[in-house]
């Protein structure tokens, strides 16, 4: 009797039991029936923007749009064929260049910002300086008068007043300058000496006086220049002083100006000489002139003013700049132009070098 009380005494807890499993396996059926419902539900949103992420992109092809790979490969396929046809374009041009120019001018053109200076089969490139006042004339405002033989200003600036002239050394011999006055030229640049290039002595040209004389009675004005080869300031004032002696009696009207050039023979004082040797020389030469009242001026070529003077300031000095190129190859601004070293002019017996000036010193 004892064992049956107790065994009915455990029969309501067993039920108890027997209800919270049923309850429990219950929730963790909804659980999973949700679970289920949310993986169905989420399978069948993805596969609506599948669908239509493949119908968006069929619609795109179909309209003519490419995938990025598409893309990038047709960029490459293009790029290829415009560099090829330009490298074709670019040779063909170089040919008809060289044909045309020859090798040097044919080379200039290839690379228009840059200075290209040529010495034999060597090639120097310069950048064209954002310091240095560039030339405000046009390829077009000069052009050579087929009636007179000489260059002429003929752009639209009537500010513009040009000039012919001539510059002249003993190598000129006897000079008739009343023929040259009225071959149409309005002034002289007389060599007033130079400096021995190997022993460095100062030498007065043998017509200097001569030719000073003669011209200023046949009305030319006359401006002179001094061939340097000054190795150090010292020298160069001294150039300058022995200029300003020999200009002294006469009414120079046009300016007095250094000539500087490279001179490449091995045996020449200059042979080598640093671009801030010859910025040294320049500025004591130009500034006793300056200080004398005179007009300074720098005459050279392309080299001078881009290799031998570099980053001289030049923008306040009057340029006489050598170029035998037509139209001006010098992209910078110049004051006077020696334009050939070929010009037949009446009253001097063979060539001399003309040039055209477009800064009215005479005023």
């Amino acid at each position: 009797m004892k064992n049956n009380s107790n065994k009915q005494n455990r029969m309501p807890f067993n039920n108890s039991q027997n209800l919270i499993s049923i309850i429990f396996l219950g929730l963790v059926s909804v659980l999973a029936l949700s679970y289920c419902i949310a993986i169905l539900l989420s399978n069948a949103s993805l596969k609506r923007q599948l669908d239509a992420a493949k119908s968006e992109l069929a619609a795109l092809e179909s309209e003519g749009y490419y995938t990025k790979a598409e893309t990038d490969q047709m960029i490459e396929i293009a790029t290829n064929e415009v560099l090829e046809n330009a490298g074709d374009s670019v040779k063909e041009k170089f040919k008809e260049d060289l044909i045309e120019n020859g090798t040097s001018d044919a080379i200039k053109n290839l690379f228009p910002g840059q200075i290209v200076l040529s010495y034999g089969n060597e090639y120097q490139f310069f950048d064209i300086s954002e310091d240095i006042d560039r030339s405000s004339f046009l390829e077009t405002d000069f052009e050579m008068d087929k009636e007179s033989g000489f260059l002429e200003y003929t752009g639209i600036d009537e500010s513009v007043v040009f000039t012919r002239g001539i510059d002249i050394s003993r190598a000129q011999g006897d000079i008739d300058f009343s023929k040259v006055k009225a071959s149409g030229i309005d002034y002289c640049m007389i060599r007033a000496g130079l400096r021995g290039s190997t022993e460095g002595t100062v030498l007065e040209d043998d017509l200097f006086k001569t030719y000073v004389e003669k011209a200023r009675d046949a009305g030319l004005d006359v401006g002179v220049y001094f061939y340097s080869q000054a190795t150090d300031a010292t020298e160069a004032r001294e150039e300058a002083r022995f200029v300003l002696d020999l200009i002294e009696p006469y009414d120079i009207t046009y300016p007095v100006a250094i000539d500087i050039e490279a001179n490449e023979s091995s045996d020449a004082r200059t042979f080598g000489q640093t671009p801030d040797v010859y910025k040294e020389v320049a500025n004591a030469f130009l500034s006793t002139v300056e200080a004398s009242g005179y007009t300074p001026m720098i005459y050279g070529n392309t080299k001078t003013f881009v290799d031998l003077l570099q980053d001289f300031d030049i923008n306040n000095y009057a340029i006489w700049i050598s170029d035998h190129n037509i139209p001006i190859y010098y992209p910078y601004r110049f004051d006077m132009w020696q334009y050939s070293g070929e010009g037949n002019i009446d009253g001097i017996e063979g060539s001399t070098n003309i040039n055209i000036c477009v800064t009215d010193f005479a005023e």
